[in-house]
């Protein structure tokens, strides 16, 4: 399957988040860290790229009076999304060297951040995808996330769920 980056921004995204690792010095310690990140980011990569291409090359229709129909968009992207999430559930539920809630460990690297912002983006694109058990790890590592002591203040205040939806941001 080819996968179009139809504006370049996923790349930009990620190429932005991975340079941003190496200047914080928030790379993976290991080679078994690096190459997990890498089959993340892959994965990801791939995922976002489908929604993008879905959302604007296949439910937007600029000849129709109603040129976006969301039900469409998120039943066909749901199957889609169906097929991939266990990969994903899978490669986050590895157990990592040293042990932790993150991909590589206890200490976030770059592709954790990298994981959450995509997960975050498709989970509110269809949240139906990601109920159930069989979604624990990709539950357990937003909760990983969301607990880490420097951004927890971040998420219950600044840049949470509350102030985003009450501010209209």
């Amino acid at each position: 399957v080819h996968v179009y980056d139809l504006d370049g921004k996923i790349t930009e995204n990620f190429i932005l988040m991975r340079s941003m690792g190496w200047i914080t010095n928030m790379i993976p310690k290991t080679y078994e860290g690096a190459m997990r990140c890498e089959e993340l980011e892959t994965e990801l990569f791939y995922l976002m790229n489908r929604m993008t291409w879905m959302i604007n090359k296949v439910c937007y229709d600029p000849e129709k009076e109603v040129s976006y129909d969301s039900n469409y968009a998120q039943n066909r992207y749901s199957r889609r999304l169906r097929l991939e999430l266990p990969k994903v559930n899978a490669m986050i539920a590895t157990v990592s060297n040293p042990p932790g809630d993150l991909l590589t460990g206890p200490t976030p690297c770059y592709a954790d951040f990298l994981a959450y912002a995509c997960l975050h983006d498709l989970k509110n694109f269809v949240p139906r995808c990601f109920s159930g058990i069989n979604n624990k790890p990709v539950t357990m590592f937003f909760r990983a996330m969301e607990e880490l002591p420097e951004l927890k203040e971040w998420f219950e205040g600044v840049g949470g769920p509350a102030r985003v939806t009450s501010s209209g941001e």
